[in-house]
């Protein structure tokens, strides 16, 4: 009896023979991989270019065979504003993402990310949202859940002092230079698969010139959130999903007048 065999295979956007870098059980291995199995069936890997800046993010061009810029901390998407119009400018438009962390993308560089958005810039942004700052040692960051503990917030953050964690895939849903937002998260197969899909799309929206499009990526922190890396998801299906739903906020195709 015959049996198929399933292979791996390396996206050609990946890096061959790069060692992994990452936390074990760290989603970004993940996510990376999804944007280059993208990219190629796209076929975008030699029009793109990627912009990272500070923070576990900023590891992208170790992995991705892609030209990649690293902006200051938090101005990922004002790099990818002006790489975007310069080419267009020059008359030879580039595919332009940023790949930014939470902390980078909605904190120290919130202007930047929100009025990219307003002005309806014609990028991309994926945000990983993994609810502290990863790489400086876990402190609580602006999507950090309540009562979450940090090293910056020991006994758990609370709205008295701390303040509510940004919903940053809703709030970028809001402005009308938007074509697409949406989250998605990296626990199980079913949302592994859905995460392509909904990257694909953001993507796609860029290819036709829609506007904004962008995708907050659930991402799972075990070191820090000092879980296994099963644990980890667990947490993010049975808690973070709770603060943060997997949902698809803004698709201008759909819901045109939103």
């Amino acid at each position: 009896m015959q049996t198929s065999e399933i292979k791996y295979t390396v996206p050609k956007s990946i890096k061959k023979d790069t060692v992994f870098t990452f936390c074990p059980g760290c989603d970004h291995g993940v996510a990376l991989r999804l944007v280059a199995e993208v990219l190629d069936e796209l076929n975008l890997r030699e029009k793109s270019v990627a912009i990272a800046s500070s923070g576990c993010s900023v590891l992208l061009y170790d992995f991705l065979d892609v030209d990649c810029i690293e902006s200051p901390h938090g101005r990922a998407c004002a790099v990818a504003t002006g790489v975007k119009r310069a080419h267009k400018a020059n008359g030879s438009d580039k595919f332009v993402f940023t790949y930014q962390g939470d902390g980078d993308f909605a904190s120290i560089g919130l202007g930047e990310s929100l009025h990219s958005a307003l002005r309806g810039e014609n990028i991309t942004a994926i945000c990983i949202n993994n609810t502290n700052y990863g790489m400086t040692g876990g402190q609580m960051g602006p999507t950090s859940a309540m009562g979450q503990i940090t090293t910056t917030s020991p006994t758990g953050r609370n709205k008295e002092y701390h303040g509510f964690p940004i919903k940053t895939a809703e709030h970028i849903a809001l402005c009308d230079g938007v074509s697409y937002s949406a989250r998605v998260a990296l626990y199980d197969i079913k949302n592994i698969i859905n995460a392509k899909k909904t990257i694909k799309k953001a993507f796609e929206y860029q290819l036709e010139g829609l506007g904004f499009s962008f995708i907050e990526i659930l991402s799972s922190c075990p070191t820090n959130w000092k879980l296994s890396p099963s644990e980890a998801h667990k947490k993010i299906e049975n808690e973070l999903t709770k603060t943060y739903p997997i949902k698809v906020f803004k698709d201008i195709k759909e819901t045109p007048n939103v």
